[in-house]
Parts: structure tokens; C-alpha cells; sequence
């Protein structure tokens, strides 16, 4: 039997959080355009393309447009065939430009940045009666086609395994956030490097969008760009990360303000006590003066009694003096009866303030108790969900995916002999599931395309800082350095091993954060 090289790939499905987006087929497919060529009225050729801008451009494969006297272009969202206008066709990079006057379909935007090796893309397939669907697959490698000739420029390729059917060169490909990224073409590795009639081999191949945009500037033909780079599903929930712990950096200085406040309420309160402890002393020095009065008044009556007491004596000693001292005495009384009234007004108005200062002192010492107990239940309430919500965002970033203290790399070769890695990140090797090899499109993370491979082949786990693999009780077997594990059976792995699934040979390599 013949062995066939085996062609690495792995297909990265969707994280638990935070999850990569899908392209919304529906509104995707409205740009999409079969075309087709004729020689004598009949039907030679056929692939697919898109549309570039509103001007009607679509970009296509240039190899459909060779030798046809007649090139169509058939919309899937009115289901109209127009007769097209071919605009430049560059066989070197297999990528042409054809005009549809009144095509009225909405354009895609062709992406800068690209993406790395290992990056979710996303394209498109053609299903049971000619329905669009999405195929997703990830990025197997770059690599640069010189020219022919030594003049001819240097066209920049890569290699995905979406999967994709007949009459599907010519889709875009997609980067996780929708953006085009390249254009699927032929498989460029023989004598004709895009053959009219190719059939897809498992492996896609496509044209990169760096050398679409620059071909398209010379023209100046008009297109959308998206300069912006696209975020992969780990470097999100990175940035989220740390946009939580940004957020309970700032809760835990709002809590430190609030701690502060209180401070500053704490001192208005005793300079508040202190105030009220002077009111008080006030009152007191209002008191003694009252007491000194009375004491005055009491002088007064006593020096009153003896000024009678000498009149008295007078009157009897002298009588002619008699009406004399009594107008004096009377005057003496008006005098002194002014005195006491003076008095006991100034009593009455001494009593009257202390009065009102008491009421005052103490309507003072209420409203500032009460101000206090308000404004400490509003801060303690302030603070106790500050703090509850520093927790919760502490909790968040604790609950964070927790990577592996390493990443794996699977090396091996392609059909072609070119090396090849799959790299699995340390993120991935981090879920507490592990991550499953094997040749199923839905039920694995990487996908690993050999007949000889089962569906679901080994799981990889880390556990206690090692890595360790274990066989998923499959036909064809997994060896270890040589030694045939037994079903379900969890063997270390370590940097260097030689790990065999079936005839598939991978040389392990553990690379630390």
C-alpha cells in the first residue's frame, strides 16, 4: 500500500470564553459571484469571487479567464448573469479583475494586517444545491513563490485547511473578525502553477491580501482597507483580564478615598464637639455673672436699710431737719429704687440670654449628631459596596483562564517534504479538559488529516507542571519513544520524545512562557 505524506493541520474550535466570531453567511453571500467562461457558447470553466467596490470590480483567480471568449459573472443574491469585462489578469499570483456594469451587491474589505500562523480563518463552500456555508480551519504556513524569471516579483502565499469543494477557488478568507485576509487559488506546486480544472487536495492555498492591495493601488482601483489588527480569542480574554484587574485597582483607591472622607468627617466632628464644649463654657461665664448681680442687689438692699436706719436716727435727733431729710431720703429711695429696678432688669435680661443660649447649644448638639450619624451610615454604606465590589472584580480576575507554564509543539513534515509545526498555546493546554488530536472536523481541537488517524486519537493534559498523553483506545495505536500505549492509558511527555500516532511521526518540543 502506498503511504501517503501526511499534510499537518489543526482546526481550532471555540473556546469557552471569550469565543471567536463566525462571519454572518447571509450577509457575506451577498457579495459572492460565480464565474464563468465560454469558448463557442459552451461552458469551460467556472469559479467563484467577490466584490471589490461599488463600482461593479470583482476580484477572481486569473487562471478561469484563460483562453475564454466570453466571461459572465452570476450573482448569488439576485441570481442575475451579467457579461463582464475583464479589467487585468496576472497569471504570475493567479489573480484577476473583472468589471459588471449594474451588479448592485454590497463589497467585502480586504485586511492589512493578515494573521499569524496558527490563527483561526474562516471561508466559504458551496453545499447541497448550491447553498453558501461557512468552513473554518486555521493558518499551516507562509511561504514566498519566487517568479519565473528573475524580474518577476516574489507572490506571498498560505496554506489553511478550511475545507472547501469543487468551483470554490476564488472565495475569500477571513480573519476572525471578518475582515479578507486572501483569496483561495490552485495548488501552485507544479510545472503550470494554476491549473484551469483543479480540484481541491485537502490542503487550500491562497493568495495573501499585502499583494491584492498592492495590485490594486498600481491601478488605482478603488477599496476598502481595514487598517486595524484583529484580536485572536486568547489575546481578548488577555486584554479582559486586565481590564479587570484595572477596574479593582480603581475600586480599591475609590475605597481609599472613602477611608479618607471618613477621616476628614471624623475631625469635623470633634472640632464640632469642641465648638459646643466653648458654648458651654460661655454659659457658664453667663451664670457667674448672673450670681455676681444678685450679689450686687443684695449690697444694695443692705446699704438701702442702713441709709433708712440714719435717717431714722436723724429725724429723731433733729426734728427741724426733718422735712429736710425726709425729701432726701425720698430722693435717696428714688434713687436706689432706680438702682434695684436697673437690676432686676438686667436680671431679667441676663435669664432671658442664658435661656436662649442653652436652647441654642443644645439645638446645636442635636443637628450635629444628627449630621454625624447620617453622614457615617452613608459612608459605611458607601464603602461596604466599594468593597463588595473590589471582591467580586478579584474574584473575576482569580476565575481567569490560567495558562500552562509552557507551550507544545508538535513538529513533522508536510507532502511535500517542507517542515511543519503545530502549535499548541500554553492557554490551550491550561482548560482543565486538555486539548484532543485526531481526524474528526467537529469533535477534536486540532485536526490532524490521515486516513490512518482515528477520529478522536490522544488527549493532552497538564497536570502538575507536566504534560502527559493519553490514547483515546484507538485502531491503528500510539507510541511513545517507541512503547505502544495501552488504551486510555497516560504516559508523561516529555521535550524531545518522538510521539507516534499510527504511521503520523511528531517530534515533541515544550517551549516555557
Amino acid at each position: 500500500m502506498r503511504i501517503f505524506d501526511v499534510r499537518m493541520y489543526f482546526v481550532v474550535l471555540l473556546f469557552t470564553s471569550p469565543v471567536s466570531a463566525q462571519i454572518d453567511v447571509a450577509v457575506v453571500s451577498e457579495s459572492i459571484v460565480r464565474v464563468r467562461a465560454y469558448q463557442n457558447n459552451k461552458l469551460v470553466a467556472e469559479g467563484s469571487g467577490f466584490v471589490l467596490n461599488d463600482g461593479g470590480h470583482v476580484l477572481t483567480n486569473a487562471h478561469l479567464l484563460a483562453d475564454a471568449k466570453r466571461l459572465t459573472v452570476l450573482s448569488l443574491k439576485t441570481g442575475a448573469e451579467i457579461v463582464s469585462q475583464q479589467v487585468f489578469a496576472k497569471q504570475d499570483m493567479n489573480l484577476a479583475l473583472l468589471r459588471v456594469q449594474g451588479l448592485g451587491v454590497p463589497a467585502l474589505s480586504l485586511s492589512e494586517q493578515g494573521a499569524a500562523v496558527g490563527r483561526v480563518v474562516q471561508t466559504l463552500k458551496f453545499g447541497m444545491g448550491d447553498s453558501v456555508q461557512v468552513s473554518h480551519g486555521t493558518i499551516g504556513t507562509y511561504y514566498d513563490r519566487p517568479g519565473r524569471r528573475a524580474d518577476d516579483p516574489v507572490v506571498h502565499m498560505l496554506q489553511h485547511n478550511a475545507i472547501v469543494m469543487s468551483k470554490a477557488f476564488g472565495m475569500p478568507v477571513f480573519n476572525e473578525c471578518g475582515d479578507v485576509i486572501a483569496i483561495n487559488t490552485p495548488d501552485p506546486s507544479g510545472r503550470w502553477p494554476f491549473r484551469k480544472n483543479a480540484e481541491p487536495q485537502g490542503t487550500v492555498f491562497a493568495l495573501r491580501s499585502g499583494d491584492i492591495i498592492t495590485a490594486l493601488k498600481d491601478r488605482e482601483i478603488a477599496h476598502n482597507v481595514v487598517e486595524e489588527a484583529c484580536l485572536s480569542a486568547i489575546e481578548r480574554a488577555e486584554q479582559e483580564s486586565e481590564a479587570a484587574k484595572a477596574r479593582a485597582d480603581s475600586i480599591q483607591a475609590k475605597a481609599d478615598s472613602i477611608q479618607v472622607a471618613k477621616a476628614r468627617a471624623d475631625s469635623i466632628h470633634r472640632a464640632r464637639a469642641d465648638s459646643i464644649q466653648a458654648a458651654k463654657a460661655r454659659v457658664a461665664e453667663e451664670h457667674a455673672a448672673r450670681v455676681a448681680a444678685e450679689r450686687a442687689k443684695a449690697r444694695a438692699d443692705s446699704a438701702n436699710r442702713a441709709k433708712l436706719d440714719s435717717i431714722k436716727a436723724a429725724a429723731q435727733a433733729d426734728s427741724q431737719k426733718a422735712a429736710a431729710a425726709a425729701d432726701s431720703a425720698k430722693r435717696a429711695r428714688e434713687r436706689v429704687q432706680a438702682k434695684a429696678d436697673s437690676l432686676k432688669a438686667a436680671e431679667a435680661r441676663t435669664a432671658q440670654r442664658l435661656q436662649w443660649s442653652v436652647i441654642a447649644g443644645a439645638v446645636i448638639v442635636l443637628l450635629a449628631f444628627i449630621g454625624w450619624f447620617v453622614s457615617s451610615r452613608r459612608k459605611k454604606a458607601q464603602l461596604s459596596e466599594a468593597e463588595q465590589k473590589a471582591a467580586a472584580a478579584r474574584r473575576a480576575a482569580a476565575n481567569a483562564p490560567q495558562p500552562a507554564p509552557f507551550s507544545c509543539v508538535l513538529e513533522g513534515q508536510d507532502h511535500t517534504g517542507r517542515p511543519f509545526a503545530l502549535r499548541i498555546s500554553a492557554l490551550a493546554l491550561g482548560e482543565g479538559a486538555g486539548v484532543v488530536l485526531g481526524r474528526s472536523t467537529t469533535k477534536v481541537d486540532f485536526m490532524i488529516d490521515h486516513e490512518a488517524v482515528s477520529r478522536e486519537h490522544i488527549r493532552l493534559t497538564v497536570t502538575g507542571g507536566d504534560l502527559y498523553a493519553e490514547d483515546l483506545n484507538t485502531l491503528n495505536g500510539t507510541r511513545i519513544n517507541g512503547r505502544k500505549l495501552n488504551p486510555r492509558e497516560q504516559a508523561l511527555l516529555q521535550n524531545n520524545d518522538q510521539l507516534k500516532l499510527g504511521p503520523v511521526v511528531f517530534q515533541v518540543r515544550l517551549v516555557e512562557k
